[in-house]
């Protein structure tokens, strides 16, 4: 091994054991905004407003980003430990709606670039944090050590071309996911008005589809992955094996793509409710699920955001279950475990470099971190 690569294998294991360390006391902590949950209906430029996804860079710092209330790039150099203070470094404070409309944001400088509607973050091996700039139809990327931002895919104008072609010239319409592959040399896009999941090759900066006709509605169990509809593609991530698990919005269900084909494994039926867990995943509901992750052993984190839970799919098994959250009880209260913990509309889970499970607790305008069981 390179003493480079040996540097960085020793620091992130010491940034995990400081973690685990500091948040070993109590089962379920806040990294940042307030126990409480939110405490008013105007949004605070001093405090993080409505997370929606985190990340955490080969040093253990954790990136994390507004929606619409604050729409900026917040950093922690050390979650979890006493004193660990929000740092904003990306994004001007000005709350926003998805109706709004402005003329593609040019700026390049961190403090004055306004983004709209952040939706996902993830941070590259080289540093790179790559940013989901939905209604500004863009995947952006920061520079922690220049403070610059620059654009990595979409022109800013909502529409569908460039496939094939250079991804900075290329049209999105409403871009949610950043999601990185497991090697880092590709992300993939969940354009969620085309009714497409695309993806960036961030060696040779071309962008293609990787599923979806661009027609909305039920995907068609077994079909070639290009030539089926999707009904409201939300987010997405890739296994180690090369499966890509596709949360589906409007499609209330969680697609595997393997070998170009599509299938269903939670949710077959594609209608909004709750119930399953313990059973196979086909027959499982969901509503409106916003995000996906893995875990250590390749299980599927599911933000089952209108249930205020996360669910875990396992592709061994092919079952269902709750890992955090009161299902379909939106609260406030922070229990012993993360079974016994509210959330309100979770969008972003994901692990910490220790192994714990980190929500974004949307309406409730805080960070949370547990253990999983």
């Amino acid at each position: 091994m390179h003493t480079a690569s040996r540097n960085l294998v020793q620091v992130t294991v010491a940034v995990a054991l400081v973690i685990a360390s500091a948040v070993a006391s109590a089962e379920v902590v806040v990294l940042a905004g307030r126990a409480e949950g939110r405490a008013s209906a105007k949004p605070d430029p001093a405090g993080i407003n409505e997370p929606f996804a985190v990340a955490f860079d080969a040093r253990g710092a954790m990136y994390g980003v507004e929606y619409g209330r604050g729409n900026r790039l917040f950093r922690l150099a050390r979650p979890g430990t006493a004193g660990a203070a929000v740092e904003f470094v990306a994004g001007v404070f000005h709350p926003t709606t998805p109706k709004d409309q402005f003329p593609p944001d040019a700026a390049t400088a961190a403090g004055e670039v306004k983004f709209h509607g952040l939706h996902d973050v993830a941070v590259g091996r080289d540093g790179s944090v790559y940013l989901a700039d939905t209604f500004n139809h863009r995947i952006r990327a920061y520079d922690p050590a220049t403070g610059a931002v620059r654009v990595v895919a979409g022109t800013g104008v909502p529409g569908f071309a460039g496939d094939g072609g250079p991804a900075d010239r290329a049209e999105f319409n409403q871009a949610y996911c950043s999601s990185l592959t497991p090697d880092s040399t590709s992300l993939l896009v969940a354009d969620i008005k085309n009714s497409r999941l695309r993806r960036i090759d961030l060696m040779t900066g071309t962008v293609t589809t990787v599923a979806g006709n661009g027609k909305g509605g039920k995907p068609i169990d077994g079909a070639p992955a290009r030539e089926t509809p999707l009904a409201g593609p939300r987010a997405a991530c890739e296994a180690a094996d090369g499966t890509i698990y596709l949360a589906l919005r409007e499609g209330n269900s969680l697609l595997a793509i393997r070998d170009g084909v599509v299938r269903a494994v939670v949710n077959a039926s594609g209608k909004a409710g709750y119930g399953g867990d313990g059973g196979p995943g086909r027959d499982a509901l969901l509503a409106g699920p916003k995000y996906v992750s893995l875990d250590r052993q390749g299980r599927v984190l599911i933000a089952d955001t209108e249930n205020h839970c996360i669910r875990r799919w396992d592709p061994a098994t092919g079952t269902i279950q709750v890992v955090a959250g009161k299902p379909t009880r939106r609260g406030t209260t922070i229990g012993p475990d993360l079974l016994a913990t509210e959330l309100a509309r979770p969008h972003g889970c994901s692990l910490d470099p220790a192994g714990r499970l980190v929500i974004a607790d949307s309406d409730n305008d805080r960070i949370l971190a547990g253990s999983l069981r």
